[in-house]
């Protein structure tokens, strides 16, 4: 066999042994590395770039497509871009989130800061603007009637109004129509309701229906500061304990808290008698 001939067989084995390894592939492919959603990497270039708006959009728009399987890296950025880009409750929900991670060095220490920063914005931003609303219902029957106490909590340039209804039936009257109340027990409640672990958890998504059939229990939660707003709500089990029990403590601070003149009253110094005069002689 001529060497020019040798060759050409070695090719031809070769290109017989490729075709069997193609067909074997397109039969049995390789399993591939699973790759970021796009809105993720979108986020990290944003992220790089500075620019926060966009960034704090794409990583929304990634939570919404894989919740609650973003990274404590990927938190970590949400947050600050978020506190870039003035959005104060975002920031401090995601911050926090990255946080219960347990990180460690420099990073932590800045999200502590950013977290305590975004913190005094709310609570000085929510006596500008803000809505406190829990909503609470009960049926232990298909046939009971249904219980649902609702609160809401509304300020607008430092002027604080509350409104609550408690009721078994929908003719039932409210137990405390709208009135003014104290600005700084709302925003002492509001201080409470934020360092709630519930309020920045990542509680699995449960659609309330109204008209399900009886026995449930479901619990809104709805908290607005600004142009921005975060909604739990949860239909038994261990999220609906846990919101549960900050829906009692707004309950209980719209049952106690006095009305704006009554506590005017109790605040305001009781005069001065005047003192007498000497008396001439």
């Amino acid at each position: 066999m001529t060497p020019h001939r040798a060759v050409l067989g070695l090719v031809l084995i070769a290109m017989v042994v490729l075709g069997i390894a193609s067909e074997a592939r397109a039969q049995y492919p390789m399993p591939r590395a699973r790759e970021r959603p796009e809105a993720i990497v979108a986020a990290f270039r944003f992220f790089e770039e500075g620019r926060w708006p966009e960034a704090v959009e794409a990583f929304e728009l990634a939570a919404r497509e894989a919740p609650g399987a973003l990274s404590a890296e990927a938190l970590r950025r949400w947050g600050v871009a978020a506190s870039e880009a003035g959005r104060p409750l975002a920031a401090y929900v995601r911050l926090r989130q990255y946080l219960a991670s347990k990180p460690l060095g420099a990073d932590r220490e800045s999200a502590i800061e950013r977290v305590g920063r975004a913190r005094t914005t709310l609570l000085l931003d929510a006596a500008r603007f803000s809505r406190l609303i829990t909503t609470v219902e009960r049926r232990s029957e298909p046939d009971s009637v249904q219980e649902r106490y609702l609160v809401r909590v509304a300020a607008r340039d430092g002027d604080v109004s509350l409104e609550g209804l408690s009721s078994r039936t929908v003719e039932s009257p409210m137990w405390r129509r709208a009135e003014e109340i104290p600005a700084a027990p709302y925003l002492d409640l509001l201080r409470r309701v934020l360092e709630t672990p519930v309020l920045v958890d990542e509680v699995p998504p449960q659609v309330v229906d109204p008209a399900e059939p009886a026995p449930r229990l479901a619990v809104v939660v709805r908290l607005v500061i600004g142009e921005e707003e975060r909604r739990l709500e949860a239909v038994g089990g261990e999220s609906y304990d846990r919101l549960k029990a900050v829906a009692d403590q707004v309950l209980e601070f719209a049952r106690t808290v006095p009305r704006l003149p009554d506590f005017e009253a109790k605040a305001a110094p009781a005069p001065t008698p005047p003192k007498p005069g000497k008396k001439r002689r």
